[in-house]
């Protein structure tokens, strides 16, 4: 028997708030919204010639850490939703082995394991 100790119905409810709160992490880091940006600085002519440069810089430059970012909220998601499954159909090791390939898909960005193995919605 396994120590784990799973709320299916918690876990849903957990899982359905990082939806939503991902929905909006998207619509706030949606290109338009970043375009709307840029096209607003570019009222100030010279004045404001340089800024539209410097913040495209600064987003280039976080765009690798918003990547890992989103990365790391579909691993968990999908490691949590299979892993959860698993349990409750007492694959307590195949479990174990989802939330060890959340690990791996978080770092890398390669999903292949669930695409392949993963509990189908």
């Amino acid at each position: 028997m396994t120590r784990w100790r799973i709320n299916p119905a918690g876990v849903q409810e957990v899982l359905t708030n990082v939806e939503t709160d991902r929905g909006e992490l998207n619509k706030a880091l949606a290109e338009k919204k970043f375009t709307e940006i840029f096209e607003g600085l570019s009222w100030g002519s010279y004045i404001t010639a340089d800024v539209p440069a410097a913040l495209n810089n600064l987003l280039q430059d976080q765009a690798t850490r918003l990547t890992n970012i989103g990365n790391r909220i579909n691993a968990c998601v999908v490691g949590v939703s299979n892993a959860t499954i698993a349990y409750n159909n007492g694959q307590h090791e195949m479990a174990a082995t989802f939330q060890s390939e959340a690990v791996s898909a978080a770092e890398t960005g390669d999903f292949q394991y669930f695409v392949d193995n993963g509990y189908q919605a």
